[in-house]
């Protein structure tokens, strides 16, 4: 099948917006129909299997953390990231360079992805390697469709070099946006880490490195940010994972939650995991972990107030901290919330609870 000169030149163009900070969805999309391609990616790989980000098109949005799960990023499992990740930036390799039966019958379940999104055939090229991580973009497509033909890996050839420098004017853009996300941390009460997508915190506030450095709940391991519990560091993983692996323009739900127990004293870490939007971000700066702690006797009154006056586990949470004696301006500031969310909640509290100053509220949940 020929190809379209016109769809190779529009592909260009799109990954030259991109790098600007246009849509990286749909130059991949153009990607794709250039090479006669239905599914076009550009996924980061980092140390120890990690995959800071994976974008593709062509595929439902649960294929991507459906890769992760199977191993898709782990070199010992995917010949195209073993022989991949070893080839000069911008090689071309076509599926005839790659093992990947045999991948997926050493590996059932990256076989049974493979099978399910119908991928048993790729064109992929090394984009840009730096200390921390490689770059690099492929299409995909059925084995019925056989191998990338020569002229479409002409075409592919033909963008790469572009999709290259889009990528590093990206990557500029994100030294930039890392310096102003720091800017603001130092002024940040709250205890929060910003992370890549693999996990390596580029950034934190005063609050959170006080609580890394306290090293009851939070380590680094192997340079990702992760639980000191071992029992929690799966979930915490994941949690951090499905933030920081959206692809560029999907929607954002809730934020993933966890909540930790430190056994020895009864007390609470609750963690937010926030996909920091904008594609402008995706390279290097990918999630927000937000950290705030809870004292057991916090979780107590909560309870309490809970089940006396029919509050929210939001209200009861404010009738806790009124409880012990914080004003709205510092629940705000623990909790992450604005001042006149709080003063809403606590006239709410008060209503049902019925009470009218802090005073009685504390002498309601006296707890004997």
């Amino acid at each position: 099948m020929a190809i379209d000169e016109a769809g190779v030149t529009a592909a260009i163009d799109s990954f030259q917006t991109a790098g600007l900070g246009g849509s990286w969805t749909t130059a991949l999309e153009h990607l794709a129909a250039a090479t006669h391609a239905p599914v076009g990616q550009l996924i980061g790989l980092g140390d120890n299997a990690a995959v800071p980000f994976n974008w593709m098109t062509g595929l439902p949005p649960e294929a991507g953390p459906a890769f992760l799960e199977a191993g898709g990023g782990d070199s010992r499992v995917n010949s195209r990231v073993r022989i991949g990740g070893r080839a000069p930036e911008l090689l071309v390799l076509n599926e005839t360079a790659f093992t990947t039966q045999e991948d997926c019958h050493r590996s059932p379940a990256y076989g049974a992805w493979i099978k399910t999104y119908d991928v048993g055939v790729s064109c992929l090229s090394p984009l840009l390697r730096r200390d921390d991580m490689l770059v690099g973009m492929a299409v995909g497509r059925g084995d019925r469709y056989g191998v990338f033909s020569d002229a479409e890996v002409r075409a592919y050839t033909a963008i790469a070099p572009h999709v290259r420098a889009a990528v590093r004017t990206q990557m500029a853009m994100e030294g930039q946006s890392l310096g102003l996300v720091s800017g603001l941390l130092e002024a940040l009460s709250t205890a929060a880490f910003v992370c890549d997508g693999a996990g390596a915190i580029r950034a934190m506030s005063p609050r959170a490195e006080a609580l890394l450095a306290g090293g009851k709940w939070l380590k680094v391991s192997r340079g990702r940010l992760t639980s000191r519990q071992d029992g929690d560091a799966r979930r915490f993983e994941l949690g951090l994972a499905g933030a920081a692996t959206l692809s560029p323009g999907a929607a954002h739900g809730p934020p993933e939650a966890l909540v930790m127990r430190d056994e020895a004293s009864g007390d609470y870490l609750h963690l937010e995991f926030v996909a920091l939007p904008g594609e402008h971000r995706r390279f290097g700066l990918a999630a927000m972990v937000i950290a705030r702690a809870v004292r057991k006797e916090t979780v107590r009154t909560a309870e309490l107030a809970r089940q006396l006056f029919d509050l929210t586990p939001a209200e009861a949470m404010v009738a806790a901290h009124l409880a012990a004696g914080r004003g709205p301006q510092a629940i705000a500031e623990d909790t992450g919330k604005s001042v006149g969310t709080i003063r809403s909640q606590i006239r709410s509290i008060f209503e049902k609870s019925g009470v009218q100053s802090q005073l009685e509220l504390v002498a309601t949940l006296a707890l004997e």
